[in-house]
């Protein structure tokens, strides 16, 4: 290559990896994926406690299982696995009144005896309570899941 063609070729090469350089600096914005929320928290009205629905990815991520509130000659009984108590000391477990559909009922513990608790007042014989998940389910519901 003679002078001015080669002078040429410079120049559009230091042109060139400029603009390179350019685009190889310009600010890349991050697009933050979404974040998939296992639980949506519903007000009730007329209840101090919100309504949790899980979709089925999160209840299966946090294994919610249920067993029902049963009738016996000495009383009405929950698994203890149910039971859960807040920051007063007061006892609740979580009644599953919908698929996937969870809200904390309190309930007054006459006596435990092994896995069963036996209930002065609490929700009837015959309602779906948690037994596996309670303590997810209240994280999601107070919103201390820890960004599930």
């Amino acid at each position: 290559m003679s002078g001015p063609s080669r002078r040429a070729a410079e120049v559009v090469t230091v042109v060139l990896g400029t603009m390179l350089l350019l685009v190889g600096c310009k600010e890349v914005e991050e697009v933050a994926a979404p974040v998939h929320e296992p639980a949506i928290v519903e007000d009730v009205a007329g209840a101090d406690t919100k309504q949790v629905t899980f979709d089925e990815a999160g209840a299966e991520q946090v294994s919610l299982r249920t067993a029902t509130v049963r009738k016996t000659g000495r009383g009405t009984v929950v698994p203890y696995a149910a039971l859960i108590y807040d920051s007063q000391g007061l006892a609740w477990v979580y009644t599953n009144p919908e698929p996937l559909t969870f809200q904390r009922a309190q309930v007054v513990v006459d006596r435990v005896v092994d896995n069963q608790v036996w209930i002065k007042d609490g929700p009837p014989p015959g309602t779906r309570v948690v037994t596996v998940g309670a303590a997810e389910v209240y994280g999601a519901e107070l919103d201390i899941a820890g960004g599930h």
